[in-house]
């Protein structure tokens, strides 16, 4: 049963203070829809020690556990051995203090995870002390996570393709819900304007997301150094951060359009519709992807999307005619559907009407609904 007053939800996503990538930007959403329904939402992320936090926003009530991210961060150089043990030993110092802080407190109807360390937390605290737990997952489960996954009360996959790992091991309550795009703020503006206030011209390339090995964005650059020789007023903006970063600067200077190239750390939240809307084409190139918010702003803004293959799921649910679609291990096939985002009129018209279509049924608050009657029917 619900307790006296709102309905309160422990939010456990881990990285919420320090990432700003695809699975913080779905956490924020929903606890700001969820909060709009009238649940009492508090968020239960890391910190790292002797140095203050970044939430992805301060909206709502956070509660912070200790977290060694720097293990994170050394466990994603790919070193095979030492990452391995980097990523263990951050994620069991991760849940142990996780499960401690919610042992101490622990005043929720419901705790929703979003990340493998707070499940193992969370599936600790409810054989202990009964407390529902909802995992959303991001990615792929490992025959580990499926472990903790057993003994939840719902499963909620952002994709078709997670989901069927699931029911393919009998899993059952099993639910798919991808993520939205609040459409009353991305959503197509004056492209000149946009590139005035930003002080931008020629065409605009645009990736927005986490520097790190996954979004295969060193091929980008090789890719845009090839588009560069035939669109000569080419430009590259590059907004995230990550352990690439200096890197992917390097490789820039050493293709010879670090002039071409900007990388910009930290653009907010409320900024992100100028950046798309002064771009001509966005480009995700990402080995893999579960589900592309960015893809999903930049279609709102009514910009043509160039997307890997690797977004398989996500191409295939939204709709595979609003993209241009490219091969990430192949240069050439990047850069050829850049070449043709910029310069095919009639093709980048069809695909951007078809995109403004399409995304009208990607709503926040719709998802978010959804997961309120998941709620319910557990605690009800």
């Amino acid at each position: 049963m619900f307790s006296t007053g709102p309905p309160r939800v422990g939010m456990a996503a881990a990285y919420f203070a320090t990432m700003k990538g695809g699975g913080e930007h779905y956490t924020l959403h929903i606890c700001d829809k969820l909060d709009a329904l009238g649940f009492d939402i508090t968020i239960i992320c890391g910190k790292q020690p002797f140095k203050r936090p970044e939430p992805l926003s301060d909206r709502h009530r956070i509660e912070y556990v200790p977290q060694l991210y720097f293990l994170r961060d050394i466990a994603m150089r790919g070193i095979k051995t030492v990452s391995r043990v980097a990523l263990l030993l951050h994620s069991r110092q991760y849940s142990f203090f996780c499960y401690r802080h919610l042992l101490r407190s622990h005043d929720f109807d419901i705790i929703h995870t979003h990340d493998p360390a707070s499940l193992n937390a969370a599936t600790k605290i409810k054989r202990k002390l009964g407390i529902p737990v909802v995992a959303t997952f991001h990615g792929f489960p490992t025959s580990r996570h499926m472990k903790y996954a057993e003994n939840v009360d719902a499963i909620l996959a952002v994709s078709g393709e997670i989901r069927a790992v699931f029911e393919k091991h009998g899993m059952k309550k099993v639910h798919t819900l991808p993520g939205g795009v609040d459409l009353s703020f991305f959503k197509p503006l004056n492209k000149e304007r946009c590139r005035e206030q930003l002080g931008l011209a020629g065409k605009i390339l645009l990736f927005v997301g986490r520097l790190i090995p996954a979004k295969n964005l060193h091929s980008l650059l090789f890719s845009f150094a090839r588009v560069q020789h035939k669109i000569v007023d080419a430009n590259l903006l590059m907004i995230g951060d990550g352990i690439l970063k200096n890197s992917l600067m390097n490789t820039a200077s050493k293709l010879g359009i670090k002039e071409k190239v900007k990388f910009i750390e930290a653009v907010s939240h409320e900024d992100l519709p100028i950046y798309y809307n002064a771009a001509d084409v966005f480009v995700l190139p990402s080995f893999f992807e579960s589900f592309s918010l960015v893809s999903l702003e930049a279609i709102a803004c009514g910009v043509p999307v160039v997307i890997s293959t690797g977004a398989k799921a996500f191409i295939e649910g939204f709709g595979k005619e609003c993209f241009f679609l490219v091969n990430p291990k192949e240069i050439d096939s990047i850069s050829d559907g850049i070449i043709q985002a910029l310069t095919i009129e009639d093709e980048i018209r069809r695909k951007t009407d078809a995109g403004l279509k399409r995304v009208r049924k990607y709503d926040w608050m719709e998802v978010a609904k959804e997961i309120a009657k998941i709620y319910k029917s557990i605690l009800l």
